[in-house]
């Protein structure tokens, strides 16, 4: 009987032996799972935990045991904060400082990426008919701010000419113009010009108007655009009066890039009010020299339909210049 009693207690024992322990959840899968505890996330952590045990369904109770660990743990004391360099998944190291550095750039960059700046300065010579026929120099500067809705113009030009020590022609021309697009083709423009010509009868002149425009070409090689509002002008003739009045302004701009290294352009304006018109208008053909400079042959029309006495209605102007690009 005691030798029956001895042999069923080693069978026993035998037995116990045999039976399988619980199994582990691999190491990579451990650290996973501690990383996704850490974090905080819970709805991430239900995402690893039920995949862990889908992938290792023999490790469920120790996955189980791991995260009641962690729970007790944490009861007691702070978490540390996750890892903020790499992220452990599957025994693999994954960084992720420098996604978050790409995504970080600072919005005022992104902003004055955004703005296009260009211009150009113009340099040459001219010959006049009409209220002070010659030959003198002409000078020109234009620049251009364009965001993705808006834009600003700058643009100054002057005409010098002296015969004999004595000075026959003094024009300058200078307006600065903003507008902004209310969509792909139409926009509303505001415009501010000061012009100064002596020789056709006045000492100052102040322009200021405002309205709609809209571009009917818009391609690369060619493009169209109208314009057309009230203005208001403030005269300082030669006489000694002065003149402010109300008009509507109207003009047309055109561009046409004729060759890979020639292009067309037009720019119209007219003034009309009850005492005087006035009309401008500059045809221009570029020809691409060397890298942005360019050579310039243009021809300027201004007309005023109410001349001061003495005055010719009529003045032309042949410029020939340089011009680069910037």
């Amino acid at each position: 009987m005691t030798t029956t009693r001895a042999a069923l207690s080693v069978l026993a024992v035998i037995l116990a032996a045999s039976q399988p322990l619980a199994a582990q959840a691999p190491d990579g899968i451990t650290k996973l799972i501690d990383t996704a505890l850490r974090s905080g996330d819970k709805a991430g952590l239900d995402v690893v935990l039920r995949y862990a045990k889908q992938a290792h369904p023999q490790a469920a109770e120790a996955i189980d045991a791991q995260v009641a660990a962690f729970r007790t743990d944490s009861s007691t004391q702070t978490a540390p904060p996750p890892p903020a360099a790499t992220v452990v998944v599957a025994e693999a190291a994954v960084p992720v400082a420098p996604v978050v550095a790409a995504s970080a750039q600072p919005a005022e960059e992104t902003a004055h990426a955004q703005i296009k700046w260009s211009g150009e300065g113009e340099l040459g010579a001219f010959t006049t008919t009409g209220n002070a026929p010659g030959m003198g120099l002409a000078a020109g500067l234009k620049l251009t701010a364009e965001g993705e809705d808006w834009r600003v113009g700058l643009l100054g030009r002057a005409d010098y000419q002296e015969t004999s020590d004595v000075v026959v022609r003094e024009q300058y021309r200078f307006s600065v113009e903003p507008n902004y697009k209310f969509n792909e083709r139409g926009y509303v423009y505001g415009l501010g010009q000061y012009e100064q010509d002596r020789f056709q009868g006045f000492h100052a002149r102040y322009s200021i108007s405002g309205g709609v425009g809209y571009s009917f070409l818009t391609g690369d090689n060619a493009k169209l655009s109208v314009k057309a509002g009230p203005a208001w002008r403030f005269t300082q003739l030669t006489t000694g009066m002065d003149e402010s009045v109300v008009a509507g302004l109207a003009s047309v701009d055109i561009k046409l890039k004729l060759t890979p290294t020639i292009s067309l352009s037009e720019a119209a304006s007219a003034y009309v009010d009850e005492q005087r018109s006035t009309l401008f208008s500059v045809a221009a053909l570029d020809s691409q020299l060397i890298g942005k400079l360019k050579a310039r042959l243009s021809y300027t029309v201004q007309y005023e339909s109410t001349p001061a006495l003495g005055r010719a209605p009529t003045d032309t102007t042949s410029r020939l210049t340089l011009v680069y690009g910037f």
